[in-house]
This record gives C-alpha cells, sequence and structure tokens, in this order.
C-alpha cells in the first residue's frame, strides 16, 4: 500500500511527518537568533513604564487641580423621580400581596358615585352559585354523578 501526504515529501516510506517514523528527512533552518534581548534594554524600558505609571496621576492632578473635588459625592443627594428601584423586593412583595389580600376580602366602594362596591371573593361566588349568571344555563349539578 502506498502512503500519499498533501505536501510535498522527499519519500513517502520514510517520511518525518507521521509519528513514530525517523526524522532523518527533516530539513533544519539554516539561520536562527544568535543573541537574546539585552537586559539593559528590558530592564529600561520596565523601569521607564513604572516611572510612567507613577506620575500620570500627579501629572494629571496638576493639569486638573478641581478634578479630585469633582470626584466626590456629595452627602445629600436628589431622591430621584418615580419610579424608583425597588431597594428590597422580597418585602415589596409581601406588601403588595398584603394589599392584594386585604382587598380582596373585604367590602368596600370601588366608585362611591356611580353605587359600585367591591365584596369578598367567597360572598361573591357564593352569590353566583345563589343566583346564577345571566345567559348561562340554571341548574347544572356542582358534582356530576359517579359511574
Amino acid at each position: 500500500m502506498e502512503l500519499r501526504f498533501p505536501w510535498p515529501v522527499e519519500d513517502a516510506g520514510a517520511s518525518s511527518c507521521v509519528p513514530g517514523w525517523p526524522m532523518s528527512g527533516v530539513s533544519h533552518p539554516n539561520d536562527y537568533e544568535r543573541s537574546d534581548a539585552d537586559p539593559r534594554l528590558v530592564g529600561a524600558i520596565a523601569a521607564g513604564l513604572a516611572v510612567f505609571l507613577v506620575c500620570v496621576p500627579f501629572l494629571l492632578l496638576a493639569l486638573y487641580p478641581g478634578a479630585e473635588r469633582r470626584g466626590r459625592i456629595e452627602a445629600s443627594l436628589p431622591v430621584p423621580p418615580q419610579p424608583r428601584l425597588q431597594v428590597d423586593p422580597k418585602a415589596d412583595l409581601a406588601q403588595l400581596r398584603a394589599r392584594e389580600d386585604a382587598r380582596l376580602s373585604t367590602y368596600g366602594w370601588t366608585d362611591r358615585d356611580r353605587k359600585i362596591a367591591h365584596i369578598p371573593i367567597d360572598r361573591a361566588m357564593a352569590l353566583i352559585v345563589q343566583r346564577g349568571l345571566p345567559g348561562w344555563p340554571q341548574g347544572a349539578p356542582a358534582n356530576p354523578p359517579q359511574q
């Protein structure tokens, strides 16, 4: 069986591209980097960067003298207009549910001028069972017969 490779290979039988085969067919580069980076240059760049990072805040304060005062938050901030973000959502939800439960379980006026009132849900269901709804058939059994 003959091996075929999509890249040029000198000898397909002894190719170095396949793991486990000898590396005799591999070409080695003729040129390489003969020295490391100059340590004095690397040290000078690091020292320059450190000096830059230390000096920039002082330079900015010299150029913008009022910037330090403007960056502080005042103690008395104005209250934003409605709607505000929730500070304690669980307490807000509990308060909403308490208001809804109180409204759904008590008697009261919805519109006094038009004489519209609200009643508790249990009482409303009892009245519908007793009186029925207009347009709905009367006398349907509450519990269907068991078979």
